[in-house]
């Protein structure tokens, strides 16, 4: 009984981190601050470019920067 009402109680506070947590992953994939970003954004613009909704001068310029990008992040 007493494992339940703890589980309960501390419901409210496991579900507001996980929404800040989110909230944080949002802004590192806009922002590219993290290593995990930048790689998403660059398999991301990869699709983009197979699918044809990006044209080849576009993508190779987004790759280039991304890899500054990564290697800023990196500390390279």
């Amino acid at each position: 009984m007493v494992l339940i009402v703890d589980d309960l109680l501390k419901l409210p506070f496991d579900l507001g981190m996980k929404v800040i947590e989110g909230i944080a992953d949002d802004a590192d994939a806009i922002t590219l601050k993290t290593e995990k970003a930048v790689r998403e954004q660059v398999l991301r613009t990869q699709m983009q470019f197979e699918r044809g909704d990006l044209p080849e001068e576009e993508y190779r310029a987004a790759m280039i920067n991304l890899r500054k990008r990564l290697n800023e992040v990196k500390g390279v």
